[in-house]
Formats: structure tokens, C-alpha cells, sequence
């Protein structure tokens, strides 16, 4: 007996992002998931398989197979940049996935987007992770497909407790070291899953619409206040010129120093953009204070 719900692929499964949205689409009862694994015999693959997500295995790297398309009413695509084995080649491993997909007969494709720096600055603004995903989201718009959308998440919560935690000095003294700039548009990544799940069950409203995703689009100084009041200790802000930040000597400094220098200038998904169009669509994104009350947020 065939599963009357419509398949939905899941790119990215077993990370935070890919994983909210499996959740969101398992709490919708509408759909059967089948879930992308380089490994699945691993825990996190394993703990998908319990909850009734087909796993197959298929890399990026080596290649998806192609019986992973098979039935497939709607795919949910989403390349990281940061993994190794991928710098770089997010817009080469994204096109035959995108190629394969519509072969197969795919309807709809989500695809985890942002907006290309390069272009929108004229150059100003190199950042590499940015522009790769916005060369698959034009190649995306291209191939035909009956629907597409473009969710495009902020600078996640989590940054400030992975890139930019708190730091403390010889003397105890906290501080987190950020590159200069007036905005950052955040989100609790756990929570992109909710704004996916919309946009799989209403495709014709989001149809070609780049969504921005945030629950907060504060200062720095916002950010960290709120950092200093859920550990009840003061945490300084450095704020450090994008020029300078650029030449610290760790591999992507120059990469995030253009990032904070676009926020500044154009915010996260450009000018104009109305950044909370996300919460709209799921009212239940937290809020950056919510988020340190209700996460394990700590030094």
C-alpha cells in the first residue's frame, strides 16, 4: 500500500538547521521525509529512522544518487559552507542536486538562501558564503519548477556561544569581540523550520519569494546587554573597525569582516527588505532574550 502524504527530501538533516525543519514538518502530520545522510548509521541519522524519517545515504561530494529523487514531490535544499570537504563549492555540489531534482519531476524546492554582497555592493562587500547560495538561488529560479521558495536566515543566536562568545582576560573581565556595525539581524536557528513548513504547505502564496528570517534585529551593544544580564556578569562590547578585523590573522577574518561591513551598511538581506517577514508567517520566533532564558546559554 502506497503513503498518500507527499514525500518531502530533506537536505542537511542532521544539523540545526535541516533538523528544525524536519521537526516542523513532522509536527504538520502532512508529509513523509525522507532525510539526505553521508552517514546513516550514525546517532543522529539513527534518531531520525525512529521517528519515521527515511534515511538513505547520498554526499554531496561524492554524489546523490539518483533512486534518492524517486517519488519526491518536494525537496528542501540547503549546502554548508563551513563543512571542509565543501568550502567553496557550494554552487558546483548545488546544480546537479537541482538538475536531478527537477529530472525526477520534483514540484517544489525550498532552497536555505542569502543575498549576493558582491553584486549588491559592487564589490565592496566580498563574502563568499553569502554569494555562493545566491548563485543557486538565480540557477534555482531558472530550471522551471512549478514552485520555489527562498527562506534566507539570519546570523544565528548561536554565534554567541560558537564565533563570538565571551571572553575573559587575566583579570576575570568579559568581553566579546565583534567587527564594527550597527545591525545584525539574528535568529534562533533551531526555529527556521517553522517559517519551511509554511511555505511547503502553501506553496503558491510564498511561490519565488525570498523570505527573510529573524527574531531580532538589533545593536551590538543590544546583543551583548542581554548576554551580560543571563550570566549576571558585565560583558564589554569591542568593537572592531571592518578594516582591521579583516587583517586578524584567522582563516575567514576577512570573510566575516565584510559580513559586519554589509550588515552595516545593508543589513542582512539588503536595503530595503523588511527583515521580520519570517516572523510574520511564524509568530512563535523567539526573541534574543527569550532565546538566553530558554537555552543552555553559558561561558
Amino acid at each position: 500500500m502506497s503513503n498518500s502524504k507527499p514525500l518531502i527530501l530533506v537536505f542537511g538533516a542532521t544539523g540545526a538547521q535541516g533538523g528544525s525543519v524536519v521537526d516542523s514538518l513532522l509536527k504538520t502530520d502532512a508529509y513523509s521525509l525522507r532525510a539526505v545522510s553521508r552517514n546513516p548509521a550514525s546517532d543522529n541519522a539513527q534518531a531520525l529512522a525512529k521517528r519515521g524519517v527515511e534515511v538513505v545515504a547520498g554526499d554531496f561530494n561524492a554524489g546523490i544518487p539518483e533512486s534518492v529523487y524517486k517519488g519526491v514531490y518536494g525537496v528542501f535544499l540547503l549546502t554548508n559552507f563551513w563543512d571542509p570537504a565543501s568550502m567553496f563549492k557550494e554552487y558546483e555540489q548545488s546544480v546537479p542536486v537541482v538538475d536531478a531534482a527537477l529530472a525526477a519531476g520534483v514540484s517544489q524546492i525550498v532552497f536555505s538562501t542569502l543575498p549576493d554582497t558582491f553584486e549588491l555592493s559592487n564589490g565592496k562587500y566580498d563574502v563568499p558564503h553569502f554569494t555562493a547560495k545566491a548563485k543557486v538561488e538565480k540557477y534555482i529560479r531558472g530550471k522551471g519548477f512549478k514552485y520555489t521558495a527562498f527562506p534566507a536566515p539570519g546570523f544565528y543566536y548561536q554565534n554567541f556561544n560558537t564565533f563570538f562568545p565571551p571572553k575573559a582576560d587575566e583579570n576575570g573581565n568579559l568581553s566579546i569581540t565583534l567587527p564594527e556595525t550597527k545591525q545584525i539581524g539574528a535568529i534562533d536557528v533551531s526555529q527556521m523550520g517553522g517559517v519551511v513548513a509554511a511555505v511547503f504547505q502553501h506553496p503558491e502564496k510564498y511561490n519565488g519569494q525570498m523570505i527573510p528570517i529573524c527574531g531580532e534585529n538589533e545593536t551590538p551593544q543590544f546583543y551583548v546587554d542581554a548576554i551580560s544580564e543571563k550570566l549576571g556578569k558585565k560583558v564589554a562590547l569591542n568593537l572592531v573597525p571592518i578594516e582591521v578585523f579583516g587583517t586578524f590573522g584567522f582563516p575567514g577574518a576577512k570573510e566575516l569582516a565584510d559580513m559586519f561591513g554589509w550588515f552595516n551598511e545593508y543589513g542582512v538581506w539588503g536595503a530595503n527588505v523588511n527583515p521580520f517577514l519570517g516572523r510574520e508567517i511564524d509568530p512563535s520566533i523567539r526573541n534574543f532574550k527569550d532565546f538566553l532564558v530558554q537555552s543552555d546559554f553559558h561561558l
